[in-house]
């Protein structure tokens, strides 16, 4: 029989936070969460005791954490004060060293036995290490003094979640579904820790068995609906979603709900209705807003955009989204000289980067290639930050090559690795010119180079790959790339176009259209596109040849490659 009688949440929030912030912290807060400790011995004659503390006190100061864990644990052994092995625990979980990390902790299970917070720690130990069976051991402790079992096991999986290695998560909270059997938070809890760590079928399985138990429990019929979205089955969880609106109309944390379900099946017409809806009743959440002003931007009802961006200006949170989707909607609408200077006040912070390099592009279209430039390198004298500087050289390379000018971003990209002769990215930047000048040499060469340093680097695998198979006859080294790098990107849309085209070099017309069709569903792209309607040509399929042409140019007009065949086909 399940028995609950009470469990604070103050034992979930200590692990949490005081807890784990000693464990997670930088090592500077660990040195001064030592050195401020309110741990006392119990008996200050005791100088051996004294000794060890303050030895590990000094040495957690100087960030010397395995020194700090060994003394405190000898301290811990001679003090029955729990809060030493607390203390010890914390430290030698934060320093990774589980063997001093069990015997603090055991230590601190011998002088309080019944501490939830205790159990708590030991449970996340033996995760840590390995030990499933004696986790859930552990977390039966806690769980059986519960007063609210439906927030302890919700709190449970999100502890749970935040570790590394997911398997044995899931193998704990699967054991506790077998100890609490009758118990729907526990299923519940279990599919909410598969469903975060993309487990769907466990997730599916997990929720199952919560709904047996309680077929009309909210949460759990809102977490089946989200697997049902995430395994593809789109329609029969937003069919669960309305279902539940129906009985609940006015539940608009249900509704927010839906919308965010409509947002991630990209039906952004209906999620942008649910949206209004739900900014109707709640017209101070600023954050609804943020999430309305971005459909907009995305259904490009540009007008409605501006006005909800402008509200968002008046906001400091939300103030910097605000002007970069501002620059972003002039932009769409080729006002450009607007949309510079909304990206002109972006002077620092997430959106500074990307809103710098639109200027540019900008300016380089507008004819000013040489301002682009300089505008580029006025940035990149502005910050300090090797990996930034670098973004910016490689954007003006990318400047340089789609304005044609490919000998000069080769040579350009060429300077820039004296430089930094080390960066791949640059090197990568670099081989693809190469390939621009017809250089196929210049181009192995590169890529061989970064292949060496990073043997699994998919982006270079398949790019060296798909050049193989474009522009010789090497087809089988080619595919043997494009492999590998699939492999590592089994779902990278660029990798299974060069499958397919590939294939279709190889004159495997089937194998070519399935990969390409299954890379084209996930990324509408022009090149993807126009190989699509090549290896349909070439297996005779000429409508449907003609009719992929005809779409993708309704969102590449002006794409040179679906031009020429659509030309090709009507001959």
């Amino acid at each position: 029989m399940f028995k609950i009688t009470r469990f604070p949440l103050a034992v979930l929030t200590i692990v949490l936070g005081s807890g784990c912030a000693s464990l997670q912290g930088p090592r500077d807060q660990f040195a001064t969460s030592i050195a401020t400790s309110d741990v006392r011995p119990e008996v200050a004659g005791r100088a051996e005791m004294i000794y060890q503390l303050l030895v590990g006190e000094m040495a957690g100061k100087r960030g010397q954490v395995e020194v700090a864990t060994e003394h405190y644990l000898k301290a811990s052994e001679l003090s029955s004060d729990p809060k030493i092995a607390a203390r010890t625990a914390r430290i030698a979980l934060f320093s990774k060293n589980y063997d001093i990390a069990l015997g603090a902790v055991n230590r601190w299970l011998v002088l309080e036995p019944s501490s939830e917070e205790a159990h708590q720690t030991a449970g996340i130990l033996e995760v840590r290490m390995g030990h499933p069976q004696q986790a859930a051991e552990h977390f039966i402790v806690v769980i059986d003094q519960a007063e609210h079992p439906e927030v302890s096991f919700s709190q449970l999986g999100l502890l749970l979640g935040r570790e590394k290695v997911i398997a044995p998560e899931l193998e704990v909270m699967s054991l506790l579904t077998k100890h609490y059997p009758d118990v729907i938070y526990a299923h519940r809890g279990y599919a909410e820790l598969a469903y975060r760590g993309k487990q769907y079928g466990l997730a599916h399985t997990a929720i199952v068995d919560a709904l047996r138990i309680d077929p009309n429990d909210r949460i759990s019929r809102i977490l089946q609906n989200r697997i049902l979205l995430a395994t593809g089955k789109a329609d029969k969880g937003l069919e669960g979603m309305q279902s539940l609106l129906a009985a609940s109309p006015d539940d608009f944390d249900l509704r927010h709900d839906y919308a965010r379900m409509l947002v991630k099946a990209k039906r952004y017409d209906q999620a942008l209705v649910e949206y209004e809806k739900v900014i109707a009743a709640e017209p101070d959440d600023l954050d609804l807003l943020y999430s309305k002003a971005l459909l907009e931007v995305e259904l490009r009802h540009y007008d409605k955009a501006r006005v909800s961006l402008k509200k968002l200006l008046q906001s400091p949170h939300h103030r910097s989204e605000a002007v970069y989707y501002l620059g972003r909607v002039s932009e769409e609408q080729n006002d450009y000289e607007q949309a510079i200077a909304w990206y002109s006040k972006i002077n620092e912070g997430e959106y500074y980067f990307e809103a710098q390099s639109r200027v540019a592009e900008m300016l380089a279209s507008m004819g000013q290639l040489q301002e682009a430039r300089e505008h580029l390198a006025r940035v990149r004298n502005r910050v300090d930050n090797e990996a930034l500087q670098i973004r910016l050289y490689l954007s003006e390379g990318q400047l340089l090559r789609e304005a044609g000018a490919y000998q000069e971003s080769y040579d350009f990209y060429d300077q820039t690795l004296e430089e930094f002769p080390d960066n791949t990215d640059l090197v990568y930047a670099r081989a693809m010119m190469a390939e621009k000048l017809g250089h196929l040499d210049w181009l192995e060469r590169d890529m061989h180079w970064i292949l060496e340093r990073e043997p699994d680097n998919a982006t270079a695998l398949n790019a060296l790959g798909y050049t193989l198979a474009d522009v010789t006859d090497r087809y089988e080294e080619a595919l043997g790339y494009i492999q590998k790098a699939l492999e590592l990107r089994p779902d990278d849309p660029a990798i299974l176009d060069s499958v397919g085209w590939v294939n279709y070099r190889m004159g495997n017309y089937d194998t070519a259209e399935r990969y390409l069709r299954k890379a084209l569903a996930t990324l509408e792209d022009a090149e993807i596109s126009s190989h699509l309607g090549e290896a349909l040509w070439a297996q005779g399929e000429h409508e449907d040849a003609k009719k992929t042409v005809r779409n993708a140019l309704k969102a590449a007009p002006k794409d040179s490659r679906l031009l020429e065949l659509k030309k090709q086909f009507e001959r």
